[in-house]
């Protein structure tokens, strides 16, 4: 079964994107609580991923100004005016569900280097940027957080490393983002939406019960990981 949707008009699209639309009035269209895409109506689909926070029922005419004025709308009192495209049977004895939503999004973790010496790096950065080790990380995996424990580099060994010669092309800079998602039905979600993004997967290791990933390559051919973690 797929995803529950949400569909906007066209003219939505950057109020939602801008955060500055987060409620939508339905009626005679349940929603419920959890994943959800955003579908805007041009001629060829926007389709955004999201997650419906809350929803509550209400009478049209119970809806208060601040709903209203959330919603895009110049008021409580142009509620049924401003849906009646949508439901030109609006009454103000009818009951409306206001839902809640938000953009979800994979959020980036640290960015991640590439060494072959990656305990001396990781001290070179620690030092570098005030910076902390993440108790427990041996030498071929290192992450360090910053005084209220968020990630900001990971250094991860490798058995060989071409320096690179930038600003001249021959060896490119070096190193990789990685993106955590809160499940793995997420993970598959935002892999698939990736692909469709146009990039593709060099590595499945989605089927790991300890760290579920993928490696994928952006359009460019830079590697990225998305990967079930919390932050």
């Amino acid at each position: 079964m797929g995803l529950q949707e949400l569909r906007f008009r066209a003219t939505h699209l950057d109020a939602v994107r801008a955060g500055t639309k987060r409620i939508t009035m339905r009626y005679n269209d349940p929603v419920e609580v959890g994943p959800v895409t955003l579908v805007f109506e041009f001629d060829e689909e926007v389709r955004l991923p999201g997650r419906i926070v809350w929803t509550v029922a209400k009478r049209v005419d119970a809806v208060t100004e601040e709903e209203a004025l959330e919603d895009g709308f110049a008021g409580a009192h142009d509620v049924i005016a401003g849906l009646s495209s949508y439901y030109p049977d609006l009454k103000p004895n009818d009951e409306l569900v206001i839902v809640r939503f938000e953009l979800v999004y994979p959020r980036r973790m640290h960015t991640a280097l590439d060494a072959t010496d990656a305990r001396g790096l990781a001290e070179f950065y620690r030092d570098l940027l005030g910076l902390r080790f993440r108790p427990g990380d041996d030498d071929t995996w290192i992450v360090l957080l910053d005084a209220d424990g968020n990630r900001q580099l990971a250094i991860q060994q490798v058995a060989e490393l071409k320096r690179s010669t930038w600003p001249s092309p021959e060896v490119p800079m070096q190193a990789h983002l990685d993106y955590a998602v809160p499940s793995v039905e997420e993970l598959e979600r935002h892999r698939k939406r990736a692909e469709d993004l146009g990039a593709r997967v060099l590595h499945d290791r989605a089927a790991d019960a300890g760290e579920p990933l993928y490696v994928l390559a952006d359009p460019a051919g830079h590697p990225f990981c998305l990967l079930v973690a919390d932050l």
